[in-house]
């Protein structure tokens, strides 16, 4: 990579991680400015990498085929929730790398599948976006007397926020052991988007998943059995939410010094603001901030205010905040072109005595 590319880089990653002055308005419109001539640069160059994924065309055809359509899919939690989600294929095989996808309280899978879940697939990516329990279409949670029950976003126990991580994000996690052994996706690579309640969701699961999940541990032997969580994106974080806290993930070693993060937020409000900061300090502690010449390739921990008042999932129906880019950057840098990402090789996954 020439000079020009990692000047540009370097200015993405220094943009990305400084913090907005809350004392001045003229310092926060002076760094958006910047995060937005830097993402779209980087963007441009790497233009030809994320060009739409294409499936390649069988001999004598022209052109080649269309991304694969969305596709809903039914899983169903050890606890007999029905999960209903959404997958987009990924274009690039076991190169895919695969986005869950995670919605607030009281919202829903579509805060995704209308624009952000097809944008992330055009660049090669494969997606899955599930309804939680109690939300959208995972309503239906079948009792041991054959009745259903429905579950409702708003009356649900607190256990039940606490079985989103262990049930059905662990439901999840199935299903993509599954793409990645057909070879769709390559599981050793897995990045958690969560906004506001999504974000508390991502964090306790990144520790479930760290721990080996009902293994406890995440190796066996020589299977690897967890730590496939490599990035998050916390969007609006909050420190706790319905009885769902940080402390399991920052108290993990493995959770707060090996997965880069990256906490977006609007910085017009001041509670939202105040969170995400928490929530950055903690995680500041163990990503310390590199060389400034080496800054591009061995930054892990991102925090980007923007300017508004807008949270959550509403930061991506904002075109002019280019959340979507500098996700995707971010995606890119940490998951593609970092020397950690070319160890994450795809492998076939087996379980014990499998």
């Amino acid at each position: 990579m020439d000079g020009r590319k990692m000047g540009q880089k370097g200015l993405l990653a220094r943009s990305l991680s400084k913090q907005t002055s809350i004392k001045g308005l003229r310092a926060a419109i002076l760094l958006t400015i910047l995060l937005l001539f830097c993402v779209s640069a980087v963007n441009r160059l790497a233009a030809e990498e994320n060009q739409p994924a294409k499936k390649t065309a069988p001999a004598g055809k022209a052109a080649a085929e269309e991304l694969p359509k969305p596709e809903d899919v039914t899983l169903q939690t050890a606890d007999s929730v029905q999960l209903v989600a959404t997958y987009y294929r990924g274009g690039k095989g076991k190169e895919s790398i695969p986005i869950v996808l995670l919605h607030g309280w009281k919202h829903n899978r579509t805060d995704y599948t209308k624009d952000f879940a097809p944008f992330l697939q055009s660049k090669g990516f494969a997606v899955v976006v599930p309804d939680l329990r109690g939300h959208g279409d995972s309503t239906r949670l079948k009792t041991l007397y054959g009745k259903d029950e429905t579950l409702d976003a708003v009356t649900l126990a607190p256990k039940q926020f606490n079985l989103m991580v262990y049930q059905d994000l662990k439901a999840v996690k199935e299903f993509l052991w599954e793409k990645n052994n057909a070879g769709e996706l390559n599981l050793d690579k897995l990045c958690v988007v969560g906004a506001e309640m999504g974000a508390s969701i991502a964090l306790e699961f990144a520790w479930y998943d760290a721990m080996g999940y009902d293994q406890g541990s995440p190796e066996y032997g020589s299977l690897k059995l967890g730590r496939f969580v490599k990035a998050l994106v916390l969007i609006s974080p909050e420190t706790s939410f319905k009885g769902i806290s940080i402390r399991h993930a920052v108290q993990n070693p493995a959770v707060r010094n090996d997965i880069s993060v990256l906490i977006l937020l609007g910085n017009g409000d001041n509670k939202a603001l105040s969170e995400a900061k928490r929530v950055y300090s903690i995680f500041e502690r163990d990503h310390p901030k590199p060389d400034p010449e080496k800054k591009a390739d061995q930054q892990t921990l991102f925090f980007t205010p923007l300017e508004t008042k807008l949270q959550g999932a509403n930061l991506l129906t904002e075109k002019n905040l280019k959340t979507e880019e500098i996700i995707n950057a971010f995606l890119n840098l940490r998951l593609v072109k970092s020397d950690a990402a070319k160890s994450w090789l795809w492998k076939e996954r087996k379980l014990p005595h499998q």
